[in-house]
């Protein structure tokens, strides 16, 4: 009986203890609280993505002018053949900066051929290759109106013509092979015959700068005044 009345305060006291642990305890059906997590901004970057790089502005095709420039005349004994595409792009108001490349072809046909003694022996036929590119600055000033300065680099392959006096082992003819290379540097003003802005089919006014030092026997350009009309040098 003794140690039952000393056992019973041991065990109240137990059960208090068990109790107010209990109590420290979420009930079992409640749900855990979630985390307060900050208010996401609408612009703001994502933190759990990699940034790239931004996208390259496009380009702008409307800046661009073309002028596909295409070369062919006959005359007496001769033949023209060529393409001198030019493409420019505004970089400046109404300044425009470009390049572009030159091909033409040049073919002689009945040329006389004399011997040692000046008397003609027959004729021959000759052809040049020019070929080179350059650079131009244009400014439009009104209206399909614009100046121009354009610096080309050519080279040309040619039969040298000028001895008349070369004599191959089948009994035909032919020149010797001679190479020059020729700058020219054009200022002038002109006029785009289309009034388009990005297409050009102009007619333009043109002295070479450098004509006077130009051997103009195999120049494109066989005068200092250089007039093109639409894609065709005419003079």
């Amino acid at each position: 009986m003794k140690k039952l009345l000393v056992l019973l305060p041991v065990l109240a006291f137990s059960i208090n203890v068990l109790f107010a642990q209990d109590d420290e305890l979420p009930p079992p059906s409640s749900k855990p609280q979630p985390t307060t997590q900050p208010t996401p901004q609408p612009n703001a970057p994502d933190q759990n993505q990699v940034q790239g790089f931004s996208k390259p502005k496009k380009l702008d095709l409307s800046k661009f002018i073309i002028e596909p420039n295409f070369n062919f005349g006959i005359g007496s004994g001769i033949v023209n053949v060529g393409v001198s595409p030019y493409v420019g792009y505004n970089v400046w108001k109404d300044l425009y900066l470009g390049g572009g490349i030159t091909y033409l072809y040049t073919g002689y046909s009945g040329i006389p051929v004399y011997n040692i003694l000046g008397t003609e022996v027959g004729t021959a036929t000759a052809h040049t290759n020019t070929y080179g590119a350059g650079v131009f600055a244009q400014y439009n000033i009104w209206r399909g109106v614009f100046a121009r300065a354009k610096f080309e680099m050519l080279h040309s392959d040619a039969d040298n013509i000028t001895p008349n006096l070369v004599t191959n082992a089948q009994g035909g003819y032919s020149f010797p092979m001679v190479h020059v290379t020729i700058p020219d540097l054009l200022l002038g003003v002109g006029y785009n015959l289309l009034r388009n802005k990005n297409f050009f089919f102009p007619i333009i006014v043109s002295y070479n700068v450098l004509y006077p030092i130009t051997n103009t026997t195999y120049s494109i350009y066989p005068h200092g005044l250089v007039i093109q009309l639409g894609f065709v040098n005419v003079f």
